[in-house]
């Protein structure tokens, strides 16, 4: 069963607006290109977000794409090791909430799983986590790299099949950090400009085990579902100055049209109808991907709360995203046994990630 959610956040919060002035800027200037980001910014259902580079401070004393009065490019390779440096910090930091809250002793991690797809990296954050943390060395380890914003719902599967040999009084420690603005570009694309203005960085970290330790929700069945013909929907190429998003403004039609009647039919085979689901943990990719959600699910804004909540908040923190989402209801709700939750998070290909949870 999922026994608890920490998270950690970088220091540099910025606000919506001032992200989007200061893109005006670096993005040309061109007033056509300044109407399409004020446009994307004020419909993005965005506040703030938590960023590790500092630029966004008016006052910071250093920047990463800004040297005086210059505009830097940073190559791919001192990206990734700002993505190193913040990605060991920001997991451990999640792993140590999650641990000292929840009591749970190292020793006792019988398997870890990983998760980005924002760098790499090796040996990776599994390495840095089982020393600082003094996990067994014999510690069975899965890395799951590079598959988006579905990729902690493929963690979960993972963890429903490992649950079957996990060790009496052994837990399943799953952790999932994305450095999303690293990867800022310029270009004045519909893409970056989307990409610019949604996606920010942040931590989570899953505990997992047969043993109940408090309520919490048992992961019931998970599916995938890969669409077809659908790879120019979404994906992510490693390009010279960091990784490039390929985000199509096609997405929340396609997700209203074939994903949602997709999950209906997974919903289906697992014996629930939608009206049977509490709780709604849906992965906050952007405000137009949540409205098709919810209309193509017939959902309520109250059953939106959660992911319009973290959305707000936090932006689109990639994989991270769905377990702020999921750690929303666990906080803010008395679940009861037997009540429902699903999550419902998209990747590259496009792909489709369900975990269907049920209280204990």
């Amino acid at each position: 069963m999922l026994i608890d959610i920490s998270t950690a956040s970088p220091p540099f919060k910025v606000s919506q607006k001032r992200v989007s002035e200061e893109l005006k800027v670096r993005m040309g200037g061109r007033p056509a290109i300044g109407r399409m980001i004020e446009s994307v910014s004020n419909n993005s259902g965005i506040d703030s977000r938590y960023f590790v580079i500092p630029d966004g401070e008016e006052n910071a004393a250093s920047k990463f794409f800004t040297d005086k009065n210059s505009y830097l490019r940073p190559d791919t390779k001192t990206r990734m090791i700002v993505y190193e440096f913040w990605s060991k910090n920001l997991s451990i930091e999640a792993v140590e909430k999650l641990l000292n809250s929840n009591n749970i002793d190292p020793a006792d991690i019988e398997r870890l799983i990983t998760i980005s797809c924002t760098g790499f990296y090796a040996p990776g954050i599994d390495y840095f986590l089982i020393n600082n943390f003094n996990i067994p060395a014999d510690v069975k380890r899965t890395h799951i790299g590079f598959m988006g914003c579905a990729a902690s719902l493929i963690g979960f599967s993972s963890s429903l099949e490992a649950l079957n040999t996990l060790g009496k009084n052994k837990n399943i420690l799953m952790v999932s950090t994305e450095i999303c603005s690293i990867h800022f570009q310029t270009e004045p694309t519909k893409d970056n400009i989307l990409a610019n203005l949604i996606f920010a960085d942040g931590s989570a970290a899953a505990l997992i085990s047969k043993e109940t330790h408090k309520p919490g929700f048992q992961i019931t069945e998970t599916a995938s579902y890969l669409f077809n013909g659908s790879a120019e929907y979404m994906g992510w190429e490693i390009g010279n100055f960091g990784f490039e998003m390929i985000l199509s403004q096609a997405l929340p039609k396609i997700i209203l049209e074939k994903a949602m009647p997709q999950l209906k039919l997974i919903l289906q085979r697992f014996g629930v109808k939608t009206g049977d689901i509490k709780y709604w943990a849906l992965h906050p990719g952007g405000r137009a991907i949540l409205d098709s959600i919810q209309k193509g699910l017939e959902l309520t804004d109250e059953e939106m709360i959660p992911s319009r909540t973290v959305l707000k908040n936090y932006g689109n923190m990639s994989s991270a995203s769905i377990l702020f989402v999921i750690k929303e209801i666990m906080t803010g709700n008395n679940i009861v046994k037997g009540e429902y939750c699903c999550a419902v998070a998209f990747g590259p290909g496009l792909t489709m990630e369900v975990a269907l949870l049920k209280g204990t």
